[in-house]
């Protein structure tokens, strides 16, 4: 395991670049960021075809209140994830939700 310290986006640039695949991301980060990470791991190559992505308090949403625009990049990120077609997903409500999303085979 290497520890990586700096800005997400950019590391994981650095790693997509570098040809690195991942058989798990595990998104559990700024909320506000949700969709540029997964866009990073889908878009940007780092997810293994038969890996997957997991989201932790996906259902943050829920908690944050109606004016915190983490409350809305939260939902912005689950709906774009509910409609990739190139996904399928699950939410495990364990605590503040984790979702699973691996690409669909």
């Amino acid at each position: 395991i290497d520890l990586l310290v700096g800005s997400a986006p950019a590391i994981m640039e650095d790693l997509s670049s570098s040809g690195r695949k991942f058989d798990i991301v595990f998104i559990d980060a700024d909320k506000d960021n949700y969709a540029t990470y997964y866009k990073l791991a889908m878009d940007g190559g780092l997810l293994a075809d038969d890996g997957c992505i997991l989201a932790d308090n996906s259902l943050c949403a829920l908690v944050y209140e109606e004016g915190d625009i983490r409350r809305q990049r939260l939902h912005e990120f689950n709906m774009m994830v509910a409609n990739d077609d190139r996904v399928e997903q699950t939410v495990l409500t364990v605590r503040e939700g984790i979702t699973v999303i691996r690409k669909k085979l």
